[in-house]
């Protein structure tokens, strides 16, 4: 489980949002963003991402922390997007359930940023 969880942060570090969309989110996946449904399948949730990402022209992606129990993990990136003319920083908390080798659900939390 942590080779996996360590691939994608990784893959999140360096930006790849999409790409790790399709290899870690079950086609089935529940999305949740402070409490509301994000997406309910990982191609509704793809297709959300792609007209996000497609607006950033730079990554700065930190990890702060990382839990890992069981089939959970609780991971807080700290995020630094730049746009053409503006830049947007928040850091967020991902809970991730995992089923063979899949993120089944995950509920991403606003925090406050902490760098």
């Amino acid at each position: 489980m942590q080779k996996i969880i360590d691939d994608y942060i990784a893959m999140n570090i360096a930006g790849q949002v999409l790409e790790l969309c399709q290899k870690y989110y079950a086609n089935n996946v529940l999305m949740l963003n402070n409490g509301q449904v994000f997406a309910e399948s990982m191609q509704e949730s793809y297709d959300k991402q792609q007209k996000y990402i497609g607006l950033v022209t730079k990554f700065e992606v930190k990890l702060l922390s990382a839990k890992i129990q069981g089939n959970l993990s609780e991971l807080v990136f700290h995020y630094k997007m730049h746009g053409t003319d503006s830049v947007n920083e928040f850091t967020g908390k991902h809970i991730q359930t995992w089923e063979n080798e899949k993120i089944v659900r995950e509920e991403y939390l606003s925090i406050d940023p902490v760098v």
